[in-house]
């Protein structure tokens, strides 16, 4: 086992704004590769390069890492100007990032397993599909089958698995994420996607694959509080509750889409006329649609930013927060993305027939954050209903909060 490597900066004296500055920067490039994303169903590895170099990789990694070790809401600003550019790369580098805070959490030995030989080493997820079986045995757990939707898997040296491991019959099974390296899976190119296109979310393959329990993280324990990772990597991050704010690295690129495709619509608005030769951005119903809309998408990062600040100092204060405040906050997330879906869709009658292209940069705003709002942790119904059952003194539909 790798020794614990030295607490060095990656790049050092690099603050918050900087980090956004980094991001915002990329825009034009992103832009211009947004199409071979699609084309290519996964991130550029020009992208992939960039987002190594740049270290917007390592928002969340532990500091003894070289990561940053950032505030929780950086991801959110992060990932609102990567969207700008292309939702496609919003959406990986953001999940990648939080798997970083996802992964130290975990035990010191599967931190050092992943970081010891490549402090660049980034992460992918997914989750179990239909026939996939998981096993408990003695050390450990063994899978089988298929886990799928693993965004940006083709960049990634590791993956975090959803376990659902059996209990009683009469009880929900019990979730753990499972970090499995890339040499124990065969990678499914299974992604045809109307939205989204760039992520390359592709399912991966295994079987029956050992996962030693060092490498599992029991996600009910991580509700707030003192984790497995936490005894070697102290600062709030954590120590904060996992699926409460996980939402907040899927939502941060809905943010971004929904900027991009504002963009998309204002840029043009100066000179576009109709065919009568009136200028389209003189009609007040113009004006108030950009108005609205813009005012959606700062409710939606106040809502997010709001719940970043409650988790953090409730982390510094040693202090639990209560199922309401996690429920809420999963409930904060769900709203921030509805209201970016909604405000993109308030601007598609301004983007005018050339908005219907599938090059066009709104059109691919517009398929890009209905995609991002389709995962669970950002469905309105689900997330919604939640909170109000708590409020009326129902249990959470989701142990895991």
């Amino acid at each position: 086992m790798p020794s614990r490597p030295d607490s060095t900066p990656a790049t050092p004296n690099l603050t918050r704004d900087d980090l956004i500055a980094r991001a915002r920067d990329m825009i034009p490039a992103l832009r211009g590769r947004a199409a071979e994303a699609e084309a290519l169903r996964r991130l550029p590895d020009a992208t992939n390069e960039a987002f190594q170099a740049s270290g917007l990789y390592r928002l969340y990694q532990p500091r003894r890492y070289g990561g940053y070790e950032m505030d929780f809401q950086l991801q959110i600003d992060v990932a609102a100007e990567i969207g700008r550019g292309c939702g496609s790369s919003a959406w990986v580098q953001s999940i990648l990032a939080s798997h970083s805070w996802v992964h130290g959490m975990m035990s010191e030995t599967a931190q050092d397993e992943v970081w010891g030989p490549d402090p660049d080493a980034v992460i992918a997820s997914a989750s179990p599909a239909r026939g996939s079986t998981t096993t408990p045995v003695d050390g450990g757990i063994v899978i089988d089958g298929r886990w799928s939707f693993a965004s940006g898997v083709d960049h990634c040296t590791w993956t975090h698995l959803n376990l659902f491991v059996p209990t009683a019959p009469s009880k929900p099974p019990q979730h753990y994420f499972a970090a499995v390296p890339a040499r124990d899976y065969a990678i499914v190119d299974d992604w045809y996607v109307a939205g989204m296109r760039g992520t390359g979310s592709k399912s991966i393959e295994f079987k029956q694959c050992l996962i030693p329990s060092h490498r599992l993280l029991d996600s009910h324990a991580c509700v707030g509080g003192p984790t497995a990772g936490s005894a070697v990597n102290p600062g709030p991050l954590f120590r904060m509750p996992l699926f409460a704010l996980f939402g907040h690295g899927i939502v941060g690129p809905a943010v971004g889409m929904a900027l991009g495709a504002y963009d998309a619509v204002l840029e043009p608005l100066a000179s576009r006329r109709s065919v009568a030769g009136v200028a389209i951005g003189d009609q007040p119903t113009v004006q108030v649609r950009l108005a609205e809309a813009s005012a959606e998408i700062d409710a939606a990062r106040g809502l997010l930013k709001a719940a970043s600040d409650e988790a953090t100092a409730l982390a510094l204060a040693d202090t639990l927060p209560a199922l309401e405040q996690r429920v809420r906050w999963r409930r904060n997330c769900a709203y921030a993305g509805a209201l970016c879906l909604r405000a993109v869709e308030r601007l598609y009658p301004l983007a005018g027939a050339n908005g219907l292209a599938d090059t066009s940069p709104f059109q691919r705003a517009f398929r890009d954050v209905h995609a991002a709002c389709a995962h669970i942790a950002l469905t309105w119904d689900v997330q919604g209903a939640n909170y109000g059952g708590v409020l009326l003194g129902a249990a959470s539909t989701d142990p895991k909060l």
